[in-house]
């Protein structure tokens, strides 16, 4: 939505004021209403055009100012794969209920937001809508769209898990079990059962949930060279500790 597209939805034309478009939007939010429409989408938009233009009656006029328009209504809320595995408690801050913004007037606008505690459950996955209902009837209902945050050590694949895991490169070469820490806890994984320095433990992914399996959880080993310490230091060392 720009400037112009701003001024038709409010249905007004050049040059506008600050009561022009207060006005405008007080009688067309009446009509918007979500109760009357079934939707937040047509009072949302009023909503953005009004902002927009009282944004630039403070500033200026500016003809580039786009403000992107979300067909997904959704919000975001991104999570850490650790929390997707396990749920728990978050917050997230979420815009206000329209029916506070409409009512606090032109103070309010879709910036205005609050912090939202809630406790998820396990399994979620990337992509994954959650809805959240009102705990009192007329109050307001979150869609969330998830989100799983992708780090260079821990990712997920559709249920699948995939971490880095960095083990001394002699150890490697030698095999032996290693204590590797997952998502779901310390586990203890035999070195010489890899293949190409991967190994897959099964069932350890994302768990199952009533819609989705169980994933698995795919380990790549990573080598890095432990620095050689000079024998002189070796012995330093053993008589501090023991003589």
């Amino acid at each position: 939505m720009n400037r112009t597209s701003a001024l038709s939805v409010l249905g007004l034309s050049e040059p506008v004021s600050g009561h022009d478009v207060q006005a405008a939007f007080r009688r067309l939010a009446k009509r918007a209403h979500p109760d009357l429409n079934g939707s937040e989408a047509p009072l949302r938009r009023l909503i953005l055009a009004r902002d927009l233009l009282m944004r630039q009656i403070r500033n200026g006029p500016d003809l580039s100012e786009i403000i992107e328009e979300l067909s997904d209504t959704a919000e975001p809320l991104r999570l850490s794969p650790e929390v997707a595995v396990k749920g728990g408690p978050v917050v997230t801050d979420v815009p206000l209920p329209l029916e506070l913004i409409h009512d606090a007037g032109p103070g309010r606008s879709l910036m205005h937001r609050k912090s939202l505690r809630m406790t998820l459950p396990p399994g979620l996955r990337d992509g994954e809508r959650l809805r959240l209902k009102a705990t009192r009837p007329g109050g307001t209902e979150y869609v969330f769209r998830i989100e799983i945050e992708r780090r260079d050590e821990l990712h997920v694949e559709g249920h699948d898990l995939c971490l880095s895991v960095p083990v001394d490169a002699r150890r490697l070469r030698l095999g032996g079990q290693v204590r590797v820490e997952t998502p779901h806890g310390p586990q203890t994984v035999d070195l010489s059962e890899a293949v190409d320095n991967r190994l897959t433990l099964k069932g350890l992914g994302l768990p199952a949930t009533p819609r989705y399996p169980a994933g698995d959880l795919h380990l790549r080993f990573e080598a890095f060279e432990t620095p050689l310490r000079p024998a002189s230091d070796l012995l330093a060392e053993f008589h501090r500790k023991w003589a």
